[in-house]
């Protein structure tokens, strides 16, 4: 743990040169952390490539439900995984009831229980 918090104290020492010049490193910070090769990039440059990183999104939805007809249950999951947005939405849902139809001398009785749901995901 100790050399954790020393290696820490480290990097932090020395990147306090190379944040010094309004955002800009130096050739020398740059050399001075093994990176001679490297160049900086202005901000024009930057946005070509700023926002291209992955967006990724994941969830999912549960519903169930017992009654006198039985029980019954709902799993919904997604995934999205895209270069600037991704989006997902669930709807679980789950019921029970009964159903009595009254015909000539008879009484039907009906005991039921469902569930369903969707998932949804897109992603660009």
């Amino acid at each position: 743990m100790k050399s954790l918090f020393a290696f820490a104290a480290i990097v932090a020492i020395s990147a306090v040169p190379a944040i010094a010049g309004e955002g800009h490193v130096s050739s020398k910070s740059l050399a001075n952390m093994g990176l001679a090769g490297m160049k900086s990039m202005d901000d024009a440059q930057g946005m070509t490539v700023r926002g291209l990183s992955i967006a990724v999104v994941g969830g999912g939805s549960i519903a169930g439900i017992g009654g006198n007809g039985g029980g019954a249950a709902s799993v919904n999951t997604y995934f999205a995984a895209g270069h600037k947005s991704a989006q997902g939405s669930n709807i679980s849902y789950a019921a029970d009831g009964t159903v009595k139809t009254n015909g000539n001398h008879v009484t039907t009785t009906t005991n039921f229980v469902l569930a369903g749901g969707a998932s949804q995901a897109s992603a660009k």
